[in-house]
């Protein structure tokens, strides 16, 4: 047992009972981050206050017996000042696991001579049957000054079953001592973090690989991993700058205001802060604890230093699909391997996500001869159609499918019903917008317990993130290359919208169905819903709007023309690239809302989150030309706009003020109070209210 041994952290609450998700979290994040051995129990795992508590002991032992699943040892913490008690505890938890290795310590309460405690461990040792392995702990700091001295460890390895020593004293004299006993059947370990270099070096390079270390930071970092690998291969100079990068991180992550083994409750706000969006309820009593304990100003020191630390691959993620299934790189790979379509991009390289976005949970991957994206639909409360949108849109867009086919019900149904498959466009035919293959999709929930699609990735920035950045740089927005942008923008919108269907569809699924009711009575329905759940929320100007709509509802009841909307057309889903001063589109994402209604509904998001924003008029005059080539804009429908806004914003003014009752963060309804004042200053401003 080489390498690293990570002292692991132990996530309790306030009875000291084990909580089960943030320890399988941390176990997980410690096979991934490189450990050879883990140690519960141990100092960094309040191992003296677990000391008693042997049926929790059991529990994350369980735990992490499960986790591991043999792969690497596990080493118990067993402190006492009898002899006895300490075989007790150790022979009630071999019942159970008889794999297990255990670290004992000398005693905590009383100073012993060296005589009375080579005694103590010799009577332990001996009291134990030879197979199993237990390793010794010296910090004489604190165990009452208790030292293991070199000759009591020279008396005590010829015991067959003591099979290591774990320093933490930074006696140099003693090392050396204690290294001359180091051999494939005895390991020496180190226990101080700033030491690691210096005690690796002492060992001759033929004799380390039966050394290691012992690591607290461990339980966030891989670098201790990568500073013994290093002194395998007998690399100074980047033993050197590990250590140094170490020291550093221990700075920032451990929590030196706080006392004694409080210190290390850093890494237990790092790990919270690195999974938050993982983590329930059941961990709220725990991490409140922990952050309650930890001044803002270390928060803020610790959270900037694990974003670092992710960006310089010192610290390895887990990957998550949804809150409840969290996967190792090779388990999510092994997830993927059967899947033919997958597997002819070669193997994979690299992972990079999660990103989560409202409804889905996205991952980009680098395969050997392509990258694609990782679409996994995790939201619980997705309030569109809970399949796979593309495989139905994506035959509209090169016109497999076409509006007046005699059997497009049929069509619809059987695509719909197919669980499982892939869409990809034929170079003789492409599509009308530019999309990226629907390499593969499954419903089935078989595997993974979600909807899920594979499309090739689309190289590029968000128009959101370009203009933004450009913002940010103070470039002048009214170049000829943003013109003709928006220019492009329009062409493709207009050409979208040629896809003409005789009635509207809200739900996809429904394509090819008779309406039972018109147009008008649906957006009817929809505007009375949305005002008795504004009246419930308080908004002073319900009359203003009711009269608004009464005013301008023809315009809904004159609709005739019903086309295939994108229905999220907005910044953050279009991919642009620029080449040479030409700014390009290269491709719309996100049709998680598309469906059949009023062509004025595609206009309403991008000019809420950009036009108006931007506060460009020629942006929008140039969308407008081009779009205007395929369908007449008129001051008619400009004001048809206006209206589906004002629908629009009632019914996020609605959402948020549900969300704001459902939430109890004051964080949350800071944010939610001033969307809701945006919302209303909008509202106002249609409707041509003070």
């Amino acid at each position: 047992m080489t390498g690293v041994i990570c002292d692991s952290l132990t996530f309790y609450n306030a009875n000291f009972e084990i909580n089960k998700e943030l320890n399988s979290i941390l176990i997980r994040h410690l096979l991934t981050n490189d450990a050879n051995s883990i140690l519960l129990f141990g100092l960094t795992g309040d191992g003296i206050l677990f000391s008693d508590k042997i049926e929790q002991k059991i529990r994350l032992i369980e735990l992490t017996h499960n986790l591991t699943e043999g792969k690497i040892p596990i080493i118990i913490g067993i402190y006492s000042n009898e002899v006895e008690d300490i075989l007790n505890k150790i022979e009630s938890i071999k019942k159970k696991y008889n794999s297990l290795h255990f670290m004992i310590s000398p005693p905590f309460l009383e100073q012993k001579s060296i005589d009375e405690l080579k005694l103590y461990f010799e009577n332990i040792l001996n009291s134990i049957d030879l197979k199993t392995s237990i390793y010794l702990y010296n910090n004489p700091q604190l165990f009452s000054k208790n030292s293991i001295e070199p000759i009591i460890l020279e008396k005590l390895i010829k015991i067959s079953n003591l099979k290591g020593f774990i320093d933490s004293s930074y006696n140099l004299k003693n090392w050396k001592s204690y290294l001359q006993l180091l051999s494939k059947d005895f390991s020496v370990y180190c226990g101080t973090e700033e030491n690691f270099k210096d005690f690796l070096q002492m060992i001759p390079i033929e004799r380390r690989k039966y050394g290691g270390i012992v690591s607290s930071i461990s339980n966030i970092v891989n670098i201790c991993s990568k500073i013994y690998y290093y002194a395998l291969e007998d690399n100074i100079l980047e033993l050197l700058q590990l250590q140094e990068q170490l020291n550093d991180i221990k700075n920032k992550l451990y929590d030196f205001k706080a006392i004694d083994y409080d210190q290390k409750r850093g890494l237990k706000f790092a790990l919270i802060y690195l999974y938050r969006d993982l983590l329930s309820k059941s961990s709220e009593e725990i991490i409140d604890l922990v952050q309650k304990n930890v001044e803002p100003i270390t928060k803020e020191r610790i959270e900037a230093t694990v974003n670092y630390l992710i960006n310089h691959k010192q610290i390895y993620q887990l990957y998550s699909i949804g809150k409840n299934q969290i996967y190792q790189f090779h388990e999510i790979i092994k997830k993927f391997s059967n899947i033919d379509e997958l597997v002819k991009h070669g193997k994979v390289r690299k992972i990079k996500g999660p990103y989560f976005a409202d409804e889905n949970t996205i991952y980009r991957v680098n395969f050997q001869n392509s990258q694609l994206l990782f679409r996994f639909r995790t939201s619980k409360f997705f309030q569109f159609e809970n399949f796979i949108k593309e495989k139905l849109l994506f035959p509209f867009l090169d016109k497999q499918l076409t509006p007046n086919m005699h059997d497009l019900r049929e069509k619809v149904k059987e695509i719909s019903n197919k669980k499982v498959g892939s869409y990809y466009f034929k170079k003789e035919n492409p599509p009308i917008i530019p999309v990226s293959d629907l390499i593969y999709f499954d419903e089935s929930k078989e595997f993974i317990p979600y909807s899920f699609s594979v499309q090739n990735f689309i190289h590029g920035k968000t128009l959101n993130h370009y203009l933004n950045q450009h913002i940010i740089e103070d470039t002048a927005l009214t170049k000829t290359k943003f013109i003709n942008l928006f220019y492009n923008l329009g062409e493709y919108l207009g050409k979208l919208h040629e896809i003409r269907f005789e009635s509207y569809y809200p739900n996809i699924l429904n394509i090819g169905k008779k309406q039972k009711i018109s147009y008008l009575d649906y957006k009817n329905e929809e505007f009375e819903y949305a005002i008795r759940e504004a009246q419930k929320n308080k908004i002073s100007f319900i009359d203003n709007i009711r009269e608004y709509y009464r005013d301008n509802k023809s315009l809904i009841e004159d609709e005739a023309e019903f086309v295939l909307l994108h229905n999220d057309f907005q910044c953050q889903n279009i991919i642009v690239q620029e080449d040479l001063g030409v700014i390009k589109i290269n491709g719309f994402i996100d049709f998680d809302n598309w469906c059949i209604g009023s062509r004025a509904q595609d206009f309403i998001k991008l000019g809420y989150f950009t036009m108006k924003q931007l506060k460009i008029p020629s942006f929008l005059g140039e969308m407008f030309t081009t779009y205007s080539k395929y369908h007449k804009i008129d001051k008619e429908f400009r004001k048809k706009i206006e209206l589906y806004e004002l629908i629009w914003l009632l019914e996020l003014y609605n959402i948020e003020n549900d969300l704001k009752r459902k939430e109890n963060h004051l964080s949350f309804q800071n944010k939610t109070t001033d969307s809701l004042e945006k919302y209303i200053i909008e509202m106002k401003n249609i409707i041509n209210i003070p």
